[in-house]
């Protein structure tokens, strides 16, 4: 299922491309909802780095050297929720269902956020190779600065607005917020590509908003070198393990033994 899930949003949203659901794409319905945190359109070119590493990781999850790991399938059922949910983002946005789809995204990050801290409590115990972590990472990453837009736009469909000048300062604190956020999860979990994809999509929001916002893309710039600098550099650093780490850890630890008993028990 979780493989079935992956390849199935790979081909919708590669169809909602090439054949747009209710006549147009998924660039041209955000563009009807612009918000100051909008990135540059290439920004959206993330997506293929993160279906690719999402394929690799489906196909690698159904290898039989893959069936002694835990985590596929601690990972199958949000992983494949996520990505039903995803798919159904798509058809929601298409279709201008702005407050349904703010509901969904809310739900993707959720199973995202499980997916994959799931995944980085194995790879600290060495449960699970590194490089397992990189789809998910980029996934969570792009879904974090996509639910605070996603959201904007849903309280305006609401009603929620604000003079330009108080629009500015409240971007202004969602990017302090992001790039906090960015930090944090590169010094607990010490992952420098989830702070690199923050870095990327700021990036794009320098780009957008440097002429008609100066302010505003300058700040966007500056988290994007604080929050990739600093977050490779924290990524690096150990740290204090957290109470769940040190859990696990022991956890790992008798599964190795019991691993070994039941191979030395095997060989006698």
């Amino acid at each position: 299922m979780t493989a079935a899930s992956i390849f199935g949003n790979i081909f919708l949203n590669y169809y909602s491309n090439t054949q747009p659901f209710n006549g147009q794409t998924m660039g041209e319905v955000s563009a009807r909802y612009p918000t100051l945190l909008t990135p540059a359109g290439y920004a959206f070119s993330i997506w293929g780095l993160i279906f690719l590493g999402l394929a690799v990781y489906a196909v690698w999850q159904l290898l039989p050297a893959q069936s002694r790991l835990s985590l596929p399938t601690a990972l199958a059922k949000p992983l494949t929720l996520a990505n039903i949910a995803t798919a159904g983002w798509v058809v929601l946005f298409a279709y201008e269902e702005i407050l349904p789809s703010v509901g969904l995204m809310v739900l993707i990050l959720a199973l995202l956020m499980v997916v994959y801290g799931r995944a980085r409590r194995r790879i600290f115990v060495n449960a699970a190779p590194t490089w397992v972590g990189v789809p998910f990472s980029l996934f969570l990453g792009w879904i974090s600065v996509a639910s605070v837009i996603n959201i904007t736009i849903g309280l305006r469909e609401l009603g929620w607005q604000t003079a330009d000048g108080m629009s500015i300062i409240l971007t202004l604190g969602l990017l302090v917020v992001v790039v906090a956020l960015g930090l944090l999860i590169s010094r607990v979990f010490r992952d420098m590509i989830y702070p690199l994809v923050l870095a990327w999509a700021l990036v794009a929001v320098w780009v957008m908003r440097l002429r008609e916002v100066p302010e505003l893309g300058w700040a966007a710039l500056a988290g994007a070198v604080i929050v990739a600098v600093l977050g490779i550099v924290f990524s690096r650093q150990g740290g204090r393990k957290t109470p769940w780490q040190i859990r696990d850890e022991a956890a790992a630890a008798r599964e190795a033994d019991i691993a070994a008993s039941s191979t030395m028990s095997a060989g006698e």
